[in-house]
């Protein structure tokens, strides 16, 4: 998974945060935002991307999985961005219990699902900061 895209960006948007006293930064079309307030403002990134910094998989399979975040679930859909992601997540993070090797941050679109709740398509999957 790609640590040092992830680092840096986290880097480079936690500086923008500090100078603009944001909670979440963007960068051009591209947000990263802290699980809890992607589950406050999720309605008003719809369309956007947006980086959830962290959440924990459970239920992963290749037609959807759960992000579970302080707040609720998000529902991941495909089309993965990087395939070679799901090995680990199909190894550890099919149940609905899971534990911290499920732990990612998710990169994708924001919609809204059928039942009304956030969704994201085009995941691609990262660990999150000060993971290993």
């Amino acid at each position: 998974m790609r640590y040092t895209g992830l680092l840096l960006a986290i880097v480079a948007t936690t500086a923008i945060a500090a100078a603009f006293g944001a909670n979440s930064a963007k960068a051009g079309d591209q947000v990263m935002i802290d699980p809890v307030e992607f589950m406050v403002s999720w309605p008003d990134l719809i369309g956007r991307d947006v980086v959830i910094t962290k959440g924990r998989i459970a239920v992963a399979s290749d037609q959807f999985m759960l992000l579970n975040v302080p707040g609720g679930n998000i529902t991941l859909m495909p089309p993965w961005a990087d395939r070679d992601d799901l090995r680990v997540l199909f190894q550890n993070c099919t149940s609905v219990l899971t534990d911290q090797r499920c732990d990612v941050a998710a990169e994708g679109t924001v919609g809204k699902s059928l039942a009304g709740a956030p969704q994201l398509s085009g995941v691609d999957f990262f660990k999150p900061a000060g993971q290993q």
